[in-house]
């Protein structure tokens, strides 16, 4: 799944991110702590093959949404990290992931969120993926 295999990515992109403590691929936990990243996976679509090409496989055209967060006064910190997670991210391809070829990312420039219910900064940004069928 697109969120498994990003997450696996990041994690090891030397950003400081570790699965399950401070990089999450759902929602934020109640537990996680304030500097912590999340990717929430939405609609996509499958882009079927035409033509001479009918026995190619299909490609997926999923999107994701990473939303980083930082303590109330450490907005600049979690600027930097989205920054950071975003660079890591834009134009990622082709590249296989987990065993699925990626041929490619677009991300987005990463934007401010608000805080959160908890007084935490956050910024997110969307990722448009065009990946091989999975």
């Amino acid at each position: 799944m697109l969120p498994d295999e990003i997450g696996t990515y990041l994690a090891g992109a030397g950003l400081g991110l570790t699965l399950g403590v401070n990089l999450y691929v759902l929602p934020f936990p109640e537990t996680s702590p304030d500097a912590a990243v999340c990717l929430v996976e939405f609609d996509g679509r499958t882009v079927g093959t035409f033509g001479a090409s009918l026995s190619a496989a299909a490609v997926e055209e999923p999107s994701f949404k990473v939303i980083v967060r930082d303590g109330r006064d450490n907005g600049l910190q979690a600027r930097q990290k989205a920054d950071a997670v975003y660079k890591a991210l834009r134009r990622l391809g082709p590249v296989t992931l987990s065993g699925v070829l990626y041929h490619n990312l677009k991300a987005d420039l990463p934007q401010w969120l608000g805080y959160d219910e908890n007084n935490r900064s956050r910024y997110h940004f969307d990722v448009q993926a065009w990946k091989a069928e999975s």
